[in-house]
């Protein structure tokens, strides 16, 4: 047996040995490869990004390729090479989107201010009217070996053939000449017209009486003029009427000497101008100080009921002679098991007036179906006591886990000193939970202060405020409010953006005192 062994040792394939200068090329030159081949994808992408008017992503883009061939290309950077990644995630998730926000507060950004300035001042220049008498004309295009020729026909009858022309370069007119009849031989399809749809466009075509025609559709010429001219002072020019109009950086349009706006508008720096709005517009004001004032309350009661509620069960579900205790732990946390959107929509239809469970019990017993979702009490009621059910089985499972840290010696000496449950709760449980449960329940008001989501698929804000100009409810919560407005009635992001930066510098407050508060030494002790 043992030489059976050894012969198949003796004919078991050597492994190939990477001879000792090619491992020593490798280990030199392959990350130099490798680095190499990802800048050079990173700077194709930065050039993309720039070709396609994105500045700020290209720039993004190229610090980025920047700083890791500095980490993993030089060795005196290699402590970083591990936090690159982490840093590189904080800095395009968290700081970019935030500076953007901030960015965006500043600006007059909404659904009648997308563009640019130079985009609306081109997209004006590009308008066309007719003059009186113009003539419109059905236009086909044939090939004529490599060059094309257009044929224009008039609502009259009458045709046109240009000269041969090849697409791109044209820099004058194209004469045409009558002909008797259309020509559509070799006309091109469609397809291609598409393919050089911008080529079209640019081209112009002059009739035998002087006037000139160019593209408005696929198949349609006509006679249209410029209606903008634009002046050396930046001003424009209405060739149909003599008005001039003049760029308001202000209000983000072009308007007339009245002071009449031109669509469409563009994006302008506006300053601190969302902030004063928002603190200075009665029709705003108000509205927002009622909706903050609503946010707290909500926060406050729904973070205080669902940890009474929570530490209330948790000290019940730790007595140890209580039966089925397991049980009645896994029944309280199931509306923490069933995803949130399916649990508010169940619970809005419990709600309503006349179909709802909860009016159905409410009428049997009392004669009443109250008007849940009409009246602000009452849709403010429904909302707080949704939320709390939703949060009370988290507040529960971390009580029980504190209550369960805290030495049995103590409720052992409480009993013998004669001590009853509800003393044992308010002299051993209550204070020893509390300094470590304190930074949990700011993150949980911080948390609710930012609960979009149940206002959206409860009450959607309602019932709606009369007497503000902006899509906010009785019900909205800071967070609800600001969506409304960034994509609803006008869709004024900027306004939107400012109210965001303030939700966030009241949040990140609340997340700097839980930080604080769980590394105090009172805390650790």
């Amino acid at each position: 047996m043992p030489h059976k062994l050894i012969a198949a040792q003796r004919v078991r394939p050597a492994l190939p040995i990477i001879p000792a200068s090619l491992h020593t090329a490798l280990a030199l030159w392959g990350p130099r490869v490798l680095g190499a081949a990802v800048s050079l994808i990173g700077l194709l992408v930065t050039m993309q990004l720039y070709l396609a008017g994105q500045w700020l992503f290209a720039l993004v883009a190229l610090l980025v390729v920047c700083a890791g061939l500095f980490v993993y290309m030089q060795a005196r950077s290699s402590a970083w090479r591990f936090l690159f990644p982490g840093l590189l995630a904080s800095v395009l998730f968290v700081l970019l989107p935030i500076a953007y926000t901030v960015s965006l507060s500043g600006s007059n950004y909404s659904s009648q201010n997308l563009l640019t300035f130079g985009r609306a001042t081109d997209y004006l220049l590009s308008t066309r009217y007719m003059p009186e008498g113009a003539q419109r004309y059905n236009f086909t295009l044939i090939t004529d070996g490599k060059a094309y020729r257009a044929v224009l026909e008039s609502e009259a009858g009458e045709a046109f053939m240009s000269e041969r022309f090849t697409l791109g370069g044209l820099r004058k007119p194209v004469p045409m000449k009558a002909i008797s009849g259309p020509i559509a031989d070799h006309a091109v399809d469609t397809a291609r017209l598409i393919q050089h749809l911008n080529t079209l466009r640019a081209l112009v075509l002059q009739l035998p009486d002087g006037s000139t025609a160019q593209m408005s559709s696929l198949q349609r010429f006509d006679a249209s003029r410029p209606l903008y001219r634009q002046n050396a002072d930046g001003s424009l020019s209405n060739q149909q009427d003599g008005s001039v109009i003049r760029p308001n950086h202000q209000s983000g349009y072009y308007e007339t000497s009245a002071g009449e706006r031109v669509p469409p508008g563009f994006t302008a720096s506006a300053g601190l101008r969302q902030y004063t709005t928002l603190l200075t517009d009665q029709g705003l004001r108000e509205p927002f100080l009622k909706v903050f004032a609503w946010t707290l309350a909500y926060s406050l009661l729904t973070v205080a009921l669902s940890f009474g509620a929570g530490l209330l069960l948790a000290s019940l579900l730790s007595w140890q002679e209580l039966e089925f205790r397991e049980t009645y732990k896994l029944l309280y946390y199931l509306p923490s098991a069933v995803p949130g959107m399916i649990a508010i929509l169940i619970v809005k239809m419990m709600f309503f007036t006349n179909t709802g469970e909860v009016n159905t019990v409410l009428d049997a017993v009392f004669g009443i179906r109250p008007e849940w979702f009409a009246t602000p009490a009452l849709a403010r009621t429904m909302v707080v006591a949704v939320s709390v059910w939703l949060y009370f089985p988290y507040m529960m499972m971390l009580c029980l886990g504190l209550i369960r840290a805290i030495p049995a010696d103590l409720y052992e000496a409480s009993a013998l000193a004669g001590a009853g449950p509800l003393a044992n709760f308010i002299h051993i449980t209550l204070p020893l939970i509390a300094r470590p449960v304190l930074p949990v329940l700011i993150a949980s008001f911080a948390s609710t202060f930012n609960n979009a989501s149940l206002i959206m698929y409860l009450t959607e804000g309602g019932p709606s405020y009369l007497d503000t100009r902006e899509p906010i409810g009785m019900t909205d919560l800071i967070a609800s409010a600001t969506y409304n407005i960034a994509f609803f009635s006008g869709s004024n992001f900027g306004l939107a953006a400012a109210i965001s930066v303030l939700l966030f510098a009241i949040v990140a407050v609340l997340a700097f005192a839980s930080l604080r508060l769980s590394r105090s030494r009172g805390f650790m002790d």
